[in-house]
């Protein structure tokens, strides 16, 4: 895994190779998706960045994690609370 830094909002996040493989390129660059901001770039695959992971936030993992935690009663409950205020 590769890390990145979007030119374009300055996250960090991790690339498999596999995707950065596949994508168009020239060279090093690659032209490869941004998670966090949904735009594309040229980015060099070969150059990783060694500052941490700032894409997916931590918060957000936890909130994965504990949603698998649950039961199917509390799923079921949870889905029920969230659908009373979905827009028609």
């Amino acid at each position: 895994m590769v890390r990145l830094k979007c030119k374009k909002c300055a996250a960090l996040f991790e690339e498999g190779r596999g995707g950065a493989i596949l994508a168009p390129h020239l060279g090093p660059y690659h032209y490869i998706k941004c998670p966090a901001c949904g735009k594309s770039s040229w980015l060099n695959i070969y150059s990783s960045v060694k500052d941490p992971i700032t894409w997916p936030s931590p918060q957000e993992e936890k909130t994965e994690a504990a949603e698998n935690l649950l039961s199917e009663e509390e799923l079921e409950k949870k889905r029920i609370e969230e659908s009373k205020y979905e827009k028609s």
